[in-house]
């Protein structure tokens, strides 16, 4: 008899037979595999002994083309690269995010800028004698468009940057849980230019 050192449940399922057992676990995504493995002891045999389980789940969760080798691969091991280089360009995607949405603002700003020079211009006496109401006027609702624009964009800023945030904090603590020989050798690569990170 299986003993279970987590929930009961869990000790319910290890009472199943094997065959119905693997089958489950088949239907179950990588991250839920990983879940099962840290929870018991008796499936963490049983999914070890098992390895094709982590190719289904690179199959199904990644659409990962999985081709025959002369060698049997850790396919463990490929669906944490794989999860992890996700995760990284999921990060980097964001990062870009944010740096059109901060250059956007920057264009913005002398947009206002060059407005507050219009205004100074035409506000001039020699020029107020030639009725510039009507320029004025248009410059006033030129910049009142931009600030819409501008306040958009900044609410725009502040979620990306949110987000960017949120994928940091994910990919730290993914690393954080993974050991080095595991990650994506593009990683170990930019070890250096990401502290944050590493």
């Amino acid at each position: 008899m299986a003993t279970c050192e987590a929930r009961p449940s869990l000790g319910h399922f290890l009472c199943l037979p094997l065959e119905l057992q693997l089958r489950v676990l088949e239907e179950l995504g990588g991250q839920d595999l990983c879940a099962m493995e840290s929870s018991c002891r008796d499936l963490r045999r049983l999914i070890a002994g098992n390895a094709y389980l982590y190719e289904h789940a690179l199959r199904d969760d990644f659409s990962f083309a999985v081709t025959s080798g002369s060698s049997a691969p850790n396919w463990k091991a490929q669906y944490v690269d794989t999860f992890i280089q996700a995760r990284l360009e999921t990060l980097e995607k964001q990062q870009r995010v944010c740096d059109a949405l901060k250059l956007r603002l920057d264009e913005l700003d002398d947009l206002l800028g060059d407005a507050d020079d219009v205004r100074d211009v035409l506000g001039a006496p020699e020029l107020l004698a030639s009725e510039p109401s009507l320029v004025l006027a248009i410059v006033g609702d030129m910049e009142q468009e931009v600030l819409q624009q501008r306040w958009d964009a900044s609410e725009d800023f502040i979620m990306a940057q949110c987000k960017l945030v949120d994928a940091q904090a994910e990919v730290q603590a993914l690393l954080a849980r993974v050991p080095p020989c595991w990650w994506p050798a593009a990683l170990h690569a930019a070890a250096g230019s990401l502290p944050a990170l590493v």
